[in-house]
């Protein structure tokens, strides 16, 4: 067993990154690819298929876990939608099976990535709950070392909880309010760029609004004041209802702007139950980039450790 390797696949809107991890999480090999979703999934598959081949010739792996940025049914395999690759009702598990004939997960990428997190974490507290702030917020739930997926699939989804009660910014899920409308990086970004108006710096990341703020634009440091007020609003409510031993997070945003984790946190202690706070364990995230593959990785490799029915 200790010598078994697995790929991992992290299917992202822009990039797709495909990891060849040992049985310590350990990556072996590494591909990145832009996906391209508008040119249709099978051009994204094939060219998947392609990368993966040049991966088992190197390093044979036994089993495959595929972390997609989308709802997915993780029973199905079945992608059931996604925004950010614009495909709907897509046979992953089917289609890559044919491909290699071998073990095959399906996972949401946030849930991957937080299992990734759980997998390299040194006797981490449970529950463990994992919180991204990248282009969007999203989130992952580990309890009793397995992905706590809720009824539908759906737990953990904690972009979208509400954190301005009536109105709002407008959010990518069709509602108001959201968090992700506020502390999401695109939201960061769009909200910054149309308080400071036509005559204002050009702002294309987070990090810019990050220097315009430092530089002293008034509009940009009410910004990301405001993500990070409404992140420990979020925060808050996630400690309350999940009551996590472990509180991960991550995201290219805390790295745009490294001011935004420590102020969530000061406003999650100051909403958040004091009994659920007393032995909370917060932690950076360790994986980056890689943490959906990692986990996706870790989640084939349980398919070889389950037994088979014949």
């Amino acid at each position: 067993m200790a010598a078994r390797l697995t790929l991992g696949i992290d299917l992202g809107g822009t990039t797709t990154l495909l990891a060849v991890v040992d049985a310590h999480n350990a990556i072996v090999w590494d591909r990145r690819l832009p996906t391209l979703p508008e040119a249709g999934f099978a051009d994204v598959g094939r060219r998947i298929e392609e990368a993966a081949a040049e991966g088992r010739a190197r390093h044979p792996y036994e089993a495959v876990g595929v972390a997609v940025a989308a709802h997915v049914d993780a029973r199905t395999g079945v992608l059931v939608s996604s925004p950010n690759l614009a495909f709907r009702e897509v046979e992953l598990r089917p289609y890559f099976e044919r491909a290699w004939e071998l073990p095959l997960a399906v996972e949401n990428d946030v849930n991957a990535a937080a299992y990734g997190e759980y997998v390299v974490a040194s006797a981490p507290r449970e529950p463990l709950l994992a919180v991204y702030v990248g282009t969007g917020v999203g989130g992952g739930l580990i309890v009793d070392g397995h992905v706590f997926r809720g009824a539908d699939g759906f737990a953990a989804e904690i972009g979208h909880v509400p954190v301005v009660p009536e109105g709002g910014e407008p959010c990518g899920c069709g509602r108001r309010g959201c968090l992700e409308a506020y502390a999401g990086g695109a939201a960061i970004v769009r909200r910054a760029a149309a308080r400071l108006g036509p005559k204002g710096p050009s702002l294309a990341s987070v990090d810019d609004v990050a220097r315009a703020a430092a530089a002293g634009e008034a509009a940009c440091r009410v910004v990301l004041e405001e993500a990070a007020a409404a992140l420990g609003l979020g925060l808050a409510a996630a400690v309350n209802l999940y009551n996590p031993g472990t509180l991960v997070l991550g995201g290219g945003v805390a790295r745009g702007w490294p001011d935004l984790v420590p102020r969530a946190l000061e406003r999650m202690r100051a909403a958040a139950l004091p009994a659920a706070l007393h032995e909370l364990v917060t932690a950076p995230a360790q994986l980056g980039p890689h943490a959906g593959a990692v986990g996706a990785a870790a989640l084939a490799r349980e398919l070889l450790a389950a037994p088979r029915l014949s």
